[in-house]
């Protein structure tokens, strides 16, 4: 098995692996966007890389990487937003190889940290991470939808 950044030859195969991943968390598919975002990592690598493990011509799964900015070690650190493999191939190493590889190109590029979520209730990438390493970060994770304009303020003391 190889693990690499995704080529733009990769592009079918994983979009059809990017659709089981929101499958996974029961998410409608929003290909066009999807399409978008690969066009814009491709077009602006410094932003981030889809990494994809292959094996005989197959593609059997991805993590997306993104480039971003911490304030409290004021440097570089890369996210892991996605690590998906085809449920297919799991067990058989494919996922500890995208991880692995995902930590050498953190590394490579001269990223501080590796960071990343998984859902509160998915066990299974839980055990893995902690077999392979990781440690639960001191920080509770939130996310908010960004409003449509109304009622906002661009003062943060209002």
């Amino acid at each position: 098995m190889l693990v690499r950044p995704a080529e733009r030859e990769d592009r079918p195969q994983l979009l059809e692996l990017i659709e089981g991943y929101f499958a996974f968390y029961r998410t409608p598919f929003p290909r066009p966007k999807v399409q978008a975002m690969l066009d814009l990592l491709e077009q602006a690598p410094d932003l981030g890389v889809q990494l994809v493990a292959e094996a005989d011509g197959r593609l059997q799964g991805f993590a997306s990487l993104y480039a971003c900015l911490d304030t409290l070690v004021a440097d570089r650190i890369l996210v892991m937003n996605d690590l998906f493999v085809d449920p297919s191939f799991r067990n058989h190493g494919v996922g500890a190889a995208l991880f692995d590889a995902s930590l050498a190109y953190a590394t490579a590029h001269g990223y501080v940290r590796l960071d990343w979520v998984t859902a509160q209730d998915n066990r299974d990438a839980q055990r893995f991470y902690d077999r392979h390493g990781g440690r639960r970060g001191p920080w509770i994770s939130y996310s908010a939808t960004p409003c449509d304009g109304r009622n906002f303020s661009a003062d943060p003391t209002s």
